[in-house]
């Protein structure tokens, strides 16, 4: 199933957008939308042409889709507001502006349902939920980002690090992560495999070859939280229980347990698949006993890649 995720805030991009754009494509979505007439943070404007070069390398490949409000685009969809407007960039998906005032229309008045239960005289000593500012603005702006979401038609939300940044340093607090995007940035920081920004669009592509079986591992973790089964899973946990998994993996690889020919035929041409019969003439038992071995290391082939990828003496081919 097509998983396609739409980036919070996204009006301003940095490189740690990028990067976490990219963390979201190769592990665990499809796509990632971002907004169409989006800027360059200011402290990063000297290097506006090489992260717009970036996104529409990106875009061409499929992996972001761009989308605007009907006021932003002419009617051939491309923008016409902001720094974007000279670019010719054109937006894939459209919000209607009639019916998203709509949709805000009625979030603003469960907004206001919340507010007024919020400031309701304690009943029985109960204590009032009183709200400050800075939480009403702060779930009001994540309420809006949902319903551009659903008009969207999009599977999820992706929180921007360049709006973190400001958030944080104007109200003080951080919007949540999601869970597998959160599992993803401590498993990349324990490997210390650095930013996927280095990795060529080919690469990228390349490398989602390989993020199935990955992906089911982060769904199932996520499901067992959501269906109560393991309610304290946190993202910390599940990244130390991925990479204890990736490291026992890693260490049985090298054990001399097949012909380096065998371990080489088998292991990144048809890891995971039905092992043909050529090889198992070829080598017979064998051949089956690292098949066994192989499909236990299904999901950690993307990282073993990554690795491969971005630690290699020549390192990535191309930013």
């Amino acid at each position: 199933m097509t998983r396609s995720l739409t980036l919070l805030d996204s009006g301003v991009i940095d490189p740690h957008t990028i990067d976490k754009l990219l963390q979201s494509v190769v592990f665990f979505s499809d796509r990632v939308v971002l907004r169409a007439s989006f800027e360059v943070a200011s402290a990063y404007r000297d290097r506006a042409a090489e992260i717009n070069r970036r996104i529409d390398d990106l875009h061409d490949a499929g992996l972001v889709g761009l989308w605007g409000h009907e006021y932003e685009v002419d009617d051939a969809g491309r923008v016409r507001v902001g720094r974007a407007a000279g670019r010719g960039r054109r937006a894939d998906l459209v919000v209607p502006q009639g019916q998203l005032r709509e949709s805000l229309t009625r979030m603003d008045e469960v907004m206001r349902a919340v507010r007024e239960e919020a400031y309701q005289p304690a009943v029985d000593g109960a204590r009032p939920l009183r709200q400050g500012a800075a939480e009403i603005v702060s779930l009001r702006n994540h309420l809006a980002s949902l319903v551009i979401s659903s008009e969207l038609r999009q599977d999820g939300m992706l929180a921007n690090p360049a709006v973190r940044t400001h958030l944080v340093g104007g109200l003080g607090q951080q919007p949540a992560q999601r869970f597998e995007a959160a599992v993803v940035r401590d498993v990349l920081g324990q490997l210390r495999i650095g930013s996927l920004g280095q990795l060529s669009v080919a690469q990228i592509v390349e490398a989602r070859r390989f993020n199935g079986a990955f992906r089911a591992l982060l769904d199932d973790s996520l499901l067992a939280v959501a269906r109560g089964y393991d309610p304290v899973l946190t993202p910390e946990a599940t990244a130390r229980e991925l990479i204890r998994r990736y490291r026992e993996t890693v260490a049985e690889f090298a054990r001399p347990r097949v012909a380096r020919q065998a371990a080489e035929e088998i292991a990144w041409d048809v890891l995971g698949a039905t092992v043909p019969s050529t090889v198992v003439l070829k080598y017979g038992l064998r051949a089956l006993t690292w098949r066994k071995a192989a499909q236990r290391a299904r999901p950690f082939l993307l990282l073993m890649h990554l690795e491969r990828a971005l630690r290699s003496p020549n390192g990535p081919r191309g930013a």
